[in-house]
């Protein structure tokens, strides 16, 4: 997905290609909660819910499942430990493009 970033003055259309902040809005929203897109976002009260054992390895499986399915290619998830908190990278794959049409 590319989208406009700007077209000042004559200039040409600057693009940009969206992956890596469509991955960011997906992980950021929690799902339902917006009424125009319910679909997206991860449903991360369930992973805070007092009656779900959290592990680190099943929310980083979940995390990827639901890039995937919104078609955000991940090639790797780096956690990072400091002190009590746990960080996770997420390292994308560039889109390939082949120069058809994609369909969505």
């Amino acid at each position: 997905m590319i989208d406009i970033v700007e077209a000042e003055n004559g200039r040409d259309l600057g693009i940009f290609n969206t992956q890596t902040p469509r991955a960011a809005n997906i992980l950021s929203v929690q799902l339902r909660s917006l009424e125009y897109a319910p679909t997206l976002g991860i449903d991360l009260k369930y992973f805070l819910s007092e009656d779900f054992k959290f592990e680190n390895e099943s929310f980083k499986a979940y995390l990827v499942e639901v890039l995937a399915n919104w078609s955000i290619n991940v090639t790797s998830v780096d956690e990072i430990v400091n002190r009590l908190y746990n960080d996770f990278i997420i390292n994308l794959s560039p889109e390939e493009t082949d120069g058809g049409l994609v369909a969505r």
